[in-house]
């Protein structure tokens, strides 16, 4: 009896251990080469972009600092988070999310296209992987906790899109541009795919800052306090 006790208690370690591994360093958050419905983190950091530029500047989620615009346009499998614009302070939004989504939280990114001016210029798919990595290298430190839990190796979750369409409308500031207007962009950044969350009240919070380089200086600071149901 003692030995099949042991055996059993053997065997439910085996599989633990199994399943820590099968999860990764970070159980709440798909690892950087799943396929997650279909796409690879590239292709939805490439459909996060597409999502945030159809937005006029008064409804943008962008330069929500209440959280009372998360659900403007939102739909299919994937709920998007975005940054925030305000640096260093923190913004603090509250949304309520569908049970059963998953949640795209950039933590830190930069895109170029061929509307922008300037280091944000770019002609083609390759000049557009270029630009967009060199707006962020020079990564200071990035940290992101979820419901207290740290997420670990955030440095892997660097993505770089694929070259992707997007549409401008008027009012639109990302761009510089006044728009409608048609482009071609590539984004560079690092983010994570939450797996979907239990019902309830979650808290996530993100901190990136960027040391060196084109971006030096920018800053990444908010926190999500998000009711599932």
């Amino acid at each position: 009896m003692k030995l099949r006790i042991i055996f059993l208690f053997l065997l439910m370690m085996c599989v633990a251990v199994l399943a820590s591994a099968q999860n990764g360093p970070n159980p709440l958050i798909y690892q950087p080469t799943d396929n997650i419905y279909g796409l690879s983190y590239g292709d939805w950091t490439a459909a996060w972009w597409q999502y945030l530029m159809q937005f006029t500047n008064d409804i943008n989620p962008y330069f929500d600092t209440t959280g009372s615009l998360c659900n403007e346009a939102q739909g299919g499998p994937v709920f998007y988070l975005v940054g925030s614009p305000t640096g260093a302070t923190l913004t603090t939004r509250y949304c309520t999310v569908p049970v059963g989504k998953a949640l795209l939280i950039p933590l830190i990114n930069a895109e170029c296209s061929t509307i922008e001016a300037g280091t944000f210029h770019i002609d083609n798919s390759s000049q557009g992987h270029t630009c967009a990595e060199a707006w962020v290298d020079g990564l200071g430190s990035m940290k992101m906790t979820i419901d207290g839990y740290k997420i670990v190796d955030l440095t892997s979750y660097r993505f770089q899109s694929p070259f992707y369409y997007f549409n401008v409308p008027p009012d639109n500031n990302f761009t510089g541009t006044s728009g409608p207007t048609e482009a071609w962009s590539v984004s560079d950044g690092y983010w994570v795919m939450v797996k979907p969350l239990r019902p309830g009240v979650h808290v996530i919070h993100v901190y990136a800052n960027i040391a060196s380089g084109l971006a030096a200086g920018s800053v990444q600071n908010f926190t999500y306090v998000l009711t599932i149901q």
